[in-house]
């Protein structure tokens, strides 16, 4: 299955969220994330947008990502782009929790595609600005638990 299928295969309004490459990134995020080829980034949706009317109270994770590496099939990243300070660890946790039980609950070829990925780019967050979170800080030790990178981009091979 591919990426823009299975955002296709997804409940309303998320089927109809797919664009090609990073169109779905809002203009300032898309140099967040680059690839030694772009072309292996198939398609993105903007979940945050798309959802925001339909679930309006919920902490909903901002962008997935196709991503086609140069061995395998392709795999679903899951992007937060957010201010990186220790005050927003909590919630930006809350999100990946929601996102984790969307996709289980609503979009289940997403999460096949999202348990290909490495579990080092599966879910990533993109600090808005400088990281202010020190390692030896609780909050540093909670994202490592929880298998949340905190990275000022990503690059893709």
């Amino acid at each position: 299955m591919t990426f823009e299928k299975a955002v296709k295969a997804a409940p309303h309004p998320v089927h109809d969220a797919y664009r090609r490459g990073k169109q779905a990134f809002e203009n300032k995020h898309r140099g967040l994330v680059t690839c030694d080829d772009p072309g292996r980034l198939t398609g993105s949706i903007d979940l945050d947008s798309s959802l925001k009317k339909a679930l309006p109270n919920d902490t909903r994770w901002d962008y997935g990502l196709g991503y086609k590496p140069s061995r395998g099939r392709e795999q679903a990243i899951w992007i937060e782009v957010h201010s990186a300070t220790t005050g927003e660890v909590s919630k930006v946790l809350e999100k990946l929790q929601w996102l984790q039980d969307w996709l289980n609950g609503e979009a289940e070829q997403l999460k096949r595609l999202t348990d290909r990925a490495g579990k080092d780019i599966r879910y990533v967050w993109i600090a808005s600005g400088k990281i202010r979170i020190p390692s030896h800080m609780p909050q540093a030790r909670r994202l490592y638990q929880n298998g949340l990178p905190l990275k000022t981009r990503l690059e893709l091979p």
